[in-house]
């Protein structure tokens, strides 16, 4: 009877001490270490291309969701294995990339135009299995200046935030912002702020998610 009593004991004070944990450290614990690649340019220029990228890395840092590996870490550990970047597409190129830099999930993909379109693909694979994790595709329309957005918008989905469309009263769309478990952010707060899971399926592996931005009026 003593040793289920110690033991119902030890139970307790283990969950005591587990729930007195700030909050932040057991965060920590989760956070994964992440790399991107530039992102290839169909239809703009290869500079715009590294800006965006480097936009993506601070947006992706931001989330608060990764640690991730900046890209003069990167280019120094590629050289001095010497490894070209240039023409490094296919999820296996991703995969030898995330090994020698030593992270877990590796962020691939591109930013095009077609007409007044912009396309930003995305893909997140897993340095470990060589799996896609998840897949993130939005299309915007207007100047390049707004492009900025869309990857606050993209870094969010990476990280699992939920983003939900609604319509406004003049017909209209607007975005929203899931937040705090459940509370609805809206317009253009919304893209500042970061968003949390509404619920969460506790799963690793996330749904492919896209979107038009701004979303198309009625």
């Amino acid at each position: 009877m003593k040793t289920v009593s110690k033991g119902m004991l030890f139970l307790f004070t283990f969950y005591i001490l587990l729930g007195s944990l700030p909050t932040n450290l057991l965060a920590q614990q989760k956070i994964k270490r992440i790399a991107v690649l530039d992102l290839q340019g169909e239809g703009v220029s290869k500079s715009a291309a590294k800006t965006l990228t480097d936009r993506l890395r601070s947006k992706l840092v931001n989330t608060g969701a990764f640690h991730v590996l900046e890209r003069d870490q990167m280019d120094e550990i590629l050289g001095e294995q010497g490894f070209q970047q240039s023409g490094c597409v296919s999820d296996e190129c991703l995969v030898e990339i995330g090994r020698l830099v030593g992270v877990e999930q590796m962020v691939g993909g591109s930013i095009g135009k077609i007409g007044q379109t912009y396309t930003l693909d995305l893909r997140i694979i897993d340095v470990q299995t060589g799996r896609i994790m998840k897949t993130v595709s939005e299309d915007y329309r207007g100047d390049a200046d707004g492009l900025l957005n869309v990857l606050e918008v993209a870094s969010k989905k990476i990280a699992g935030k939920q983003v939900k469309e609604s319509s406004d009263d003049e017909g209209g769309s607007s975005w929203y912002y899931w937040v705090g478990g459940g509370v609805l952010v809206a317009g253009a707060a919304a893209v500042l702020l970061l968003g949390g899971d509404k619920g969460g399926s506790g799963s690793d592996e996330l749904p492919d998610v896209g979107g038009i931005w701004p979303p198309p009026s009625n």
